[in-house]
């Protein structure tokens, strides 16, 4: 008798989003958890450019908000689902605050 391996079960962005970690960045690749590390240069860039962009969102009273800790659903040629978590994300404040428990 031979013992095949179950095929892993990829997950939905829902899903994703439900069993997303409190511990590090993820995103979804391919419908698996997948952890980010970035070295200390990559994310002095990003510091500087998120502190870059708030400053212009509050110099001109744009409604924008600036965050690191936006996961943002999107999709390959392919149709396929992803996660990903931009190091800076600019959405507008409107949309952010219209589902404060999300």
């Amino acid at each position: 008798m031979t013992i095949s391996a179950q095929p892993k079960q990829k997950l939905t962005f829902d899903q994703f989003l439900e069993q997303y970690p409190e511990d590090g960045r993820y995103e979804l690749l391919n419908g698996e958890l997948v952890r980010i590390l970035a070295t200390r240069q990559h994310d002095d860039v990003a510091d500087f450019i998120a502190d870059a962009m708030k400053a212009e969102v509050k110099q001109h009273k744009l409604n924008y908000k600036v965050s690191d800790r936006i996961v943002l659903a999107t999709e390959t040629e392919e149709g396929r689902e992803q996660g990903r978590h931009p190091d800076v994300s600019v959405v507008d404040l409107d949309q952010w605050r219209s589902d404060r428990f999300a």
